[in-house]
């Protein structure tokens, strides 16, 4: 019987792994943060350049894959149709445009970047300047037919935040807090407000820790689940993470792929996806290792795509080869 409870106790016990060494991290400059989960254990936590483990990082463009978890969680529960739903229905001021074109811009194609409103980028535009940046950007003309033209749009993607705050009646953080953030114990955050009143949903505005980043990604290792809840529904993730459709980039790990928000690439036979921010926020998501890397850099860098490039051609590798 003692033999049978123990071989119980193997069977049923967590991987454990001893925890890795990344000795040539501490030479990265602008490094802030790196957190590595793997089988649900931390094996690696360090914070370079007199940065803790309480310190909010701005996560720049990682808030896209945050604002594309949230629709999807808004999907599940009924408030949205599908990621084919018009926009329109959001804002109704589209219905007036005299571009009846704009009316067939989808959530899908903002999550893709092919809305073909007109781009403007991080930090300074007239966009982010406006008094009200969602109205000044339905206003103006459309550059391309929805859905057929790639162009990374910041301000684009910022309607998500609108969308979801519409759609459910609940400020977005809000709704985070209470179907993402709080159940993950996510509670120690920064999420500021655009002039339109929405919280920001393309980038420059949340605040968060390099450790609650990686618990997101850890959410989706599992498809969703904690325990026994299903956060996010498992067919909205493989939705975030299918490879098809999506549009090849010239950042990033070689061959990465984009669309719903959300980077993929091939890494050594392993399927890798990831969230990428401004000078070199990353969480990659490695699911047949069961891995999460989370990483932070200093934004204010001069050389910011610079920074992002070295860690993703040099040190990346080496965090790989650690938990492969």
């Amino acid at each position: 019987m003692k033999a049978f409870f123990l071989l119980a106790l193997l069977l049923i016990a967590p991987v454990i792994h001893n925890k890795i060494t990344l000795d040539e991290l501490d030479k990265v400059e602008g490094l802030y943060g790196v957190v590595v989960l793997k089988d649900d254990q931390t094996i690696f936590k360090k914070f370079y350049n007199e940065q803790t483990d309480t310190t909010l990082f701005n996560i720049y463009s990682e808030t896209k894959s945050i604002m594309a978890i949230l629709v999807g969680i808004a999907i599940d529960k009924g408030y949205i149709k599908s990621a084919d739903q018009p926009i329109a229905d959001f804002f109704p001021q589209l219905l007036n445009d005299t571009n009846k074109a704009k009316q067939l811009i989808t959530i899908k194609h903002v999550m893709d970047q092919t809305s073909g409103l007109p781009v403007y980028e991080w930090p300074v535009t007239d966009w982010a300047a406006s008094t009200n940046p969602t109205n000044f950007l339905l206003s103006k003309p459309l550059e391309y037919k929805p859905g057929t033209i790639w162009e990374y749009n910041t301000a684009a993607t910022h309607l998500l935040s609108g969308i979801v705050s519409t759609a459910t009646k609940m400020e977005t953080r809000a709704f985070a807090d209470e179907y993402l953030f709080k159940p993950l114990g996510i509670t120690n955050y920064q999420w500021a407000k655009r002039k339109d009143g929405f919280y920001d949903g393309g980038g420059g505005f949340l605040f968060m820790r390099t450790e609650d980043m990686a618990k997101i990604g850890n959410l989706l290792v599992h498809k969703g689940k904690l325990k026994n809840q299903q956060l996010i529904s498992e067919k909205w993730v493989n939705q975030l993470f299918t490879h098809d459709g999506k549009q090849m980039i010239a950042w990033g790990l070689k061959g990465s792929v984009y669309g719903y928000c959300c980077y993929e690439a091939k890494y050594e036979g392993q399927v890798v996806n990831f969230a990428q921010g401004y000078a070199g926020q990353f969480l990659y998501i490695i699911p047949g290792l069961k891995t999460v890397i989370a990483v932070n850099h200093d934004g204010s860098v001069p050389n910011a795509n610079n920074q992002s490039r070295i860690f993703t051609e040099q040190y990346f590798p080496i965090i790989f080869n650690k938990v492969k």
